[in-house]
């Protein structure tokens, strides 16, 4: 009885350990993500964190493949500063991650007006060949 009862609470702490592992992983892949589109502009990082179907949704409701969505994020004439990101949940399901986020940073347009970015956002990550890779996101404007 003991040992069955070592195996069983040995299986579930391998399964949260791995969990965490997947957990962190993706909070990796989205730091990065969102590092490559808002503050260091990098198209070979954003691309390699993208797949190849994804359908990137802004909150405008605009709706991007990947070669816009990495096209449009190198030459989009807004910048940001004081980026962060509060409030994240990941939820793994097998080989899927939902992901939830709010995302906030000052913004500047083309001739240096300031405004807000405050954003509601929902990702759907997928393990494709060890790695995870964004295919779905939409965002929501928050006041």
């Amino acid at each position: 009885m003991k040992r069955g009862l070592l195996i069983l609470f040995t299986l579930f702490s391998l399964t949260a350990i791995a969990q965490g592992k997947a957990e962190q992983k993706i909070l990796q892949q989205l730091k990065a993500l969102n590092g490559a589109i808002f503050v260091n502009r990098d198209s070979i990082v954003l691309a390699g964190l993208v797949d190849e179907k994804v359908t990137y949704g802004h909150s405008s409701g605009k709706i991007e493949n990947k070669a816009e969505m990495v096209h449009n994020a190198m030459v989009s004439p807004t910048t940001y500063k004081d980026f962060g990101m509060s409030e994240v949940s990941i939820h793994i399901e097998g080989k899927t991650a939902i992901v939830r986020h709010v995302l906030k940073a000052k913004s500047f347009d083309a001739a240096g007006k300031e405004g807000v970015l405050h954003l509601n956002v929902l990702q759907t990550w997928i393990k494709k060949n060890k790695q995870w890779m964004l295919v779905a996101r939409q965002a929501v404007k928050l006041s």
